[in-house]
């Protein structure tokens, strides 16, 4: 694992109404994750957190959702990632960290496979590592391989 530089929680909500099974929920933006690079990332369901900032419902469980992370190149550099293998209660208590890259936030988005644990108006709650890009250079020894 890496050392975390920065962290920031995000609510990805459901909608007002179930979402179909291979529906996409994208993610809205979040200006404190503009130009940054991505060091590693955590899906909660709510055997970790019950309630999301907003009040929300956290989403019981994470087992029927994917997440696709999209670079500045518009590239799904993590493509269909199982959420249930992001939530550190079942890897350990270890969150996944990735080679480094820049995200693109609002082109990134979660797919439902199943959504039989999924109600209406629930959220699910994302962390994200990451580097500011002004700070790439300071902190790059630490994540990229020689």
């Amino acid at each position: 694992m890496k050392p975390i530089v920065r962290s920031y929680l995000t609510e990805i909500n459901v909608g007002t109404t179930q979402p179909g099974n291979g529906a996409n929920i994208n993610i809205k933006d979040y200006p404190q994750l503009r130009d940054i690079y991505v060091t590693g990332v955590e899906v909660f369901s709510d055997n970790v957190i019950t309630l999301s900032p907003s009040g929300k419902t956290v989403v019981n469980d994470v087992k029927g959702l994917t997440l696709t992370l999209v670079d500045i190149f518009n590239m799904e550099i993590v493509y269909q990632y199982p959420a249930y293998d992001l939530n550190p209660v079942n890897i350990g208590g270890f969150y996944r960290d990735f080679n480094p890259f820049q995200l693109q936030l609002t082109k990134s988005y979660i797919t439902v496979l199943d959504n039989s644990n999924i109600n209406q108006n629930e959220s699910v709650m994302i962390n994200f590592y990451y580097v500011l890009s002004k700070e790439w250079n300071k902190y790059a020894s630490l994540y990229v391989r020689k």
